[in-house]
This record gives structure tokens, C-alpha cells and sequence, in this order.
């Protein structure tokens, strides 16, 4: 076994990069004993001077055990792990030296960097089983870590046979499951860890928060937010930003902020989730002030190429160039433009902003395209209703493998065929959902419903609606609005009721379609009702809902009434078509003053728009 096991190693792309130095000894007149070279090594590998440390290897007459455990774990923490396994390698050469079960954790370690280095973890792995040294739990807690990346049942299967385990073990097991996508499973392997005795440490908490972000377990997860609290764990970097990425995963920002502002220390990590958080919660602005913040900060690390995309995120979501070109050049700057995270929030911004070619010129740079950067320029060139440019990106994401469709890609493409009322392209995409089977996924189905609408054929979209029989707002308020915008106010206003029965929150566009079927119907009395629902409902209205109340109460000939509306409009809220619907009323109904003097405040808020 273990001659296979070298055999193995031999044939690697290591065995042919081994360093010529590794196998050969310089003799010296006087050169320090094996003791003093260690501690010398120590400390250069502690130091982070991993080069004068190799020199010094280089240079050791005789090597010990601790000599190659020192220099390898040194290249570990450096993450050249190409390096490590080269002198692992080279060291199972060594006729006189075994490894030891540290060595093995370490060697173990560096597989868990690549899921192609999986095939050398595998031999690492028989060698254990030859070495006898699996009953340790150092190397039967490297084992389940590096079988946790891709292989779940191989991690479990090693830490069940393990007779010993540690918070290192369990805690691996826990992260196992977790990234096989079985939180609940996950969670109740952190319950049996309690159960044995083992204490929690800050990276068990971490990914227990984590099973209940992914697995929408709010009520365990403040649970265990508890249960961290009382241990002092609370603060801690990894608890922390797991605490928040929990509670901004629920939109409960209020507590996720709570935590940023009681941790000890900050890392990238740190401000990257609340960047996000506040990209998440619509706040934008905030995501925005955070990042400046951060840069103030530079004890707390320097962004990533994940903080940029974050808040390149908050800069799409305003539409807004001004501030995402300079955060794109900072970037650039620091050699992170070209980073996938970073290209496809670049592509969205851009695209948001109407900015089609500079999008195209960000998905261009982007070196390894995924399925989030196609499904980003086609949405781009949805946004523009280029339904036809949108299938070619499509066609093309499929034939230079961007991956298979999701909800996101259909969705835009969709999208791109509603824009430009194109039926026969539409029907051909949802062909592809069917295909993919996500005709059911909520950003698919609403879009399927918006599409049909959208291109007139209203009975269509009220087949998909219900044949998928959504219980999402999304899809809901689709066919309220599609009923709305083609004059069937009844079937949207009986819809609008039956959403409300079924406890599916309505959301602002909800309440437009709704105010809109109201409005073509003459129904004032309901839409007055609907629009003071608003507030109850916890949504605030806005420009447009005020331009529909107007316009609604100005067709029914209730002019004071409209009049008294305009009053209401929050200071810079009103907008062309609610002043539009006024003065059109006064003239209809024969209010010539109040429309003269109500022109006179159209004006003034003409030039206060100019100003």
C-alpha cells in the first residue's frame, strides 16, 4: 500500500517540480546543530519571511521530522499549496522518515484548496490507513474537512469511524452538511455535539448561523444567537458576521446592525456583510457610506473583490453612475475590475443606468464568464428590449458553456421579449423554461404572466397564473396588473381581494395595479379605501400612487377632491402626471379659476424641477 501510495505521488505533477535542493545535503566544517536550524526555522516561518526560512532548509546538513513539518506548514499558511505537497512528496522519499499524523493534517490541508487537488488528499488518505495514524484526530479532522468540500458521504463516512473527536471534527462534519445543502441535518449534529460533551468554539456558532441563514431557520438562529451571547461569543469576527448575514438574510437590519456595532474588532468580512445588508434592505445610500466608511478605516482591511461588488451593487440599484465610475476606477486600481463579483455588479450598474455599451465593455473583460454574467448582459440587453440580441447571448451562453438556464437567465430573456411586445420570442422562451423545468420558480412565472400581458394576449398569462398557482407577491401582482393595464378592473380588483384572504403581502406595485384597475373601472370609493390600506399595509405611497388617486377622483368629475389630493402630495413628490390629471379635471368639470391658479403652481414646480 504504501509503495502504491508513492507510486502515486511519483506520477503527479509534483514528483516532476520537486526542487533539486529538497534531496540534497550541504556538508559544513561548523554549521549548528538540528536544534538551532529548527528554531531558526521557526521563527522565520512564524515571521512570515518564508523565503529566508526555505534558504535556511535548503542549507540543513540533516533534516528531522520537525524540520519538514516546519517549512511545509509554512507554505500552507502561505497558500502555496502546490509547493507543500512538492515537499511532501519529497519527503516520503526520505527511506529513514515516516510522517507523523501533523505532517498528514497538513498535507490533508493543502488538498482542501481545489477540488482537483481531491485525487492527492485520496492517496494522503491511504497512506493513513497504511500509517495506522487515522485514529487521530488530527488527521481524521483534516480528512472530514477535505471530504466536506465535495465528497459529503465520504466526510461523514470518516467521522463516523473516528473513535475520538474534537470541536475541530464535529465542527467540519457541521460544515459538511451545511455546504451539501442539508441545514436541518447540520443543525442537528451541532445539538448532538452538546450532547457530547464537546464545547462550541467561534467557527462552530459561525456555521450552525450559517445552516439557519440557508436553511430560513429564523427561531433557531436566535436560539444560537443566545446560546453564543452567554458564552461570550457574540462578538467574535466569525460569529458576527454570521450573525449578520442571518439577520440581513431576513431583512431584519435593525439587529444586524445591533452586531456590527458591538464587535471588539472589523475585518473585510465585516464590512462586506453590512455593505450587502444594506444593498439587500434597499438602502442603498447606507451601502454606499458604509464602504467610504471602511476606507477611513484601514485598520479594519482593505476591500475585496467582493466588497466592491457589493457596493457596485447599491450603485446599480440607484441607477447612478456619478459615484459607481469612481468606486470602477478604485477598483481598477487595485486590480479587482476584472474579478467576476465585481464585472457583473459593472455590468448591472451600467445596464440600469442605460448605459448598454459600457456593460457590454465590463462583460467583455470579465476572463471566466459564469452563469451570473451571462444572465447580467442578457438582462442588460433586456432592459433595452432587444429581444433578439437577448437570444443570441443566450444561444451563445449555451454553446460556450456558461452553464445551464436559471430562474434569473429566463427571466431576463422574458423580459427582453415583453419590452418589445415579441409573442412568438416570448413563447419560444417559455418553451426553454418548460424544458428546464422553472416554469414554477416565482422570478420565472411572474415574468411569464408580465410577458403574456404585456403582448395583449391577457388569457394566456391567467393560464400560466393558473396552472402554476403562485402563493409569491411577485406573480400575484403580475396578473393584478396585467388585468389593470387591459381594462378588466373587476377580475384584478377580485384578485387584489382573494391575494389579501390568502395573507400574501401586497408591496407598492401591488397597490398601483390595483388603484389602476379603480381608476379604469370608476370604481373611487374602493380605490380610496385601497390607497389608505397603504399605510396599514406598511407601505408608504409614492409619486405614482398619488398621480393614480388624482387622475382616478379627476375622471369621476370629484375635482376639490382631486385638488385637495395635490395638497397632500409630499414636497417634491408631485410629479407631471398628477398636475396633468388636475388641470384636466378643472376643465372638465367647468372649474376654470382653480385651474388657472392651479397652472400657476404647475408652473412653479416646473422650474423648481429645472432649478
Amino acid at each position: 500500500m504504501l509503495r502504491w501510495v508513492i507510486r502515486r505521488f511519483h506520477a503527479s505533477k509534483f514528483a516532476a517540480s520537486a526542487a533539486p535542493s529538497c534531496v540534497r545535503s550541504t556538508a559544513a566544517a561548523s554549521s549548528p546543530s538540528p536544534f538551532e536550524f529548527n528554531t531558526q526555522l521557526k521563527h522565520l516561518v512564524k515571521s512570515y519571511r518564508l523565503e529566508e526560512a526555505r534558504k535556511v532548509f535548503d542549507e540543513m546538513p540533516h533534516r528531522d521530522e520537525i524540520s519538514w513539518t516546519t517549512i511545509i506548514s509554512g507554505y500552507v499558511a502561505s497558500s502555496d499549496t502546490i509547493e507543500a505537497l512538492t515537499l511532501f512528496h519529497t519527503f516520503l522519499f526520505a527511506e529513514t522518515l515516516s510522517p507523523d499524523p501533523f505532517l498528514l493534517s497538513l498535507a490533508l490541508k493543502a488538498c482542501t484548496s481545489s477540488v482537483s487537488l481531491l485525487p492527492h488528499g485520496e492517496a494522503i488518505h491511504a497512506l493513513t490507513l497504511k500509517a495506522g495514524t487515522l485514529l487521530s484526530v488530527f488527521v481524521g479532522s483534516s480528512l472530514v474537512d477535505m471530504y466536506s468540500r465535495s465528497k459529503t458521504s465520504a466526510a461523514l463516512r470518516v467521522f463516523d469511524e473516528m473513535p475520538f473527536r474534537n470541536v475541530v471534527t464535529w465542527t467540519s462534519a457541521i460544515a459538511a452538511l451545511v455546504r451539501a445543502g442539508h441545514c436541518y441535518d447540520a443543525l442537528c449534529c451541532f445539538t448532538d455535539m452538546r450532547a457530547a460533551y464537546v464545547p462550541y468554539d467561534s467557527h462552530t456558532y459561525a456555521i450552525a448561523l450559517k445552516a439557519c441563514a440557508d436553511g430560513g431557520f429564523i427561531l433557531t438562529g436566535r436560539e444560537i444567537h443566545a446560546q453564543a451571547f452567554k458564552e461570550g461569543q457574540e462578538n467574535t469576527s466569525f460569529v458576527a458576521n454570521a450573525l449578520i448575514t442571518l439577520y440581513s438574510k431576513f431583512g431584519d437590519l435593525r439587529r444586524a446592525l445591533f452586531v456590527f456595532e458591538g464587535m471588539r474588532t472589523r475585518d473585510v468580512a465585516s464590512w462586506t456583510t453590512l455593505i450587502s445588508t444594506y444593498t439587500q434592505t434597499e438602502k442603498p445610500v447606507d451601502a454606499i457610506a458604509a464602504f467610504v466608511h471602511m476606507l477611513a478605516r484601514p485598520n479594519d482591511g482593505s476591500p475585496n473583490d467582493y466588497t466592491y461588488g457589493a457596493v457596485l451593487s447599491a450603485c446599480a440599484a440607484l441607477a447612478d453612475t456619478s459615484i459607481g465610475t469612481q468606486i470602477h476606477a478604485h477598483a481598477a486600481r487595485r486590480g479587482f475590475a476584472s474579478a467576476a463579483s465585481v464585472s457583473n455588479a459593472l455590468v448591472t450598474m451600467y445596464a440600469r443606468a442605460g448605459l448598454l455599451p459600457a456593460a457590454v465593455a465590463a462583460f467583455r473583460e470579465i476572463a471566466a464568464k459564469d452563469l451570473v454574467s451571462w444572465s447580467a448582459v442578457i438582462a442588460a440587453h433586456a432592459q433595452e428590449g432587444l429581444a433578439a440580441e437577448s437570444f443570441v447571448l443566450f444561444e451563445d451562453m449555451r454553446q460556450h458553456g456558461g452553464g445551464k438556464s436559471t430562474d434569473y437567465t429566463l427571466a431576463s430573456l422574458l423580459s427582453a421579449c415583453a419590452c418589445a411586445a415579441v409573442l412568438d420570442a416570448g413563447r419560444q422562451a417559455h418553451a426553454r423554461a418548460l424544458a428546464a423545468g422553472l416554469e414554477a420558480e416565482p422570478m420565472v412565472t411572474s415574468a411569464l404572466i408580465a410577458m403574456y400581458a404585456k403582448c395583449g394576449v391577457v388569457n394566456e398569462a391567467v393560464a400560466v397564473f393558473t396552472d402554476v398557482r403562485p402563493v409569491d407577491a411577485v406573480s400575484w401582482t403580475a396578473m393584478i396588473t396585467g388585468y389593470a393595464e387591459h381594462g378588466r378592473s373587476l377580475e384584478a380588483i377580485r384578485l387584489f381581494d382573494e391575494m389579501r384572504e390568502r395573507k400574501i403581502s401586497a408591496d407598492r406595485v401591488t397597490f398601483l395595479g390595483v388603484l389602476t384597475a379603480c381608476s379604469h373601472a370608476g370604481m373611487v370609493d374602493e380605490g380610496l379605501r385601497y390607497f389608505g390600506a397603504m399605510r396599514e399595509s406598511g407601505c408608504e405611497p409614492e409619486k405614482e400612487h398619488y398621480g393614480c388617486v388624482v387622475d382616478m377622483l379627476g375622471r369621476a368629475g370629484r375635482v376639490m377632491e382631486a385638488d385637495g389630493m395635490v395638497e397632500r402630495i409630499p414636497p417634491g413628490m408631485a410629479d407631471e402626471v398628477a398636475w396633468t390629471a388636475l388641470l384636466r379635471a378643472c376643465e372638465a368639470g367647468g372649474r376654470g379659476g382653480l385651474g388657472k391658479k392651479r397652472r400657476g403652481g404647475r408652473l412653479r414646480w416646473s422650474r423648481g424641477v429645472q432649478e
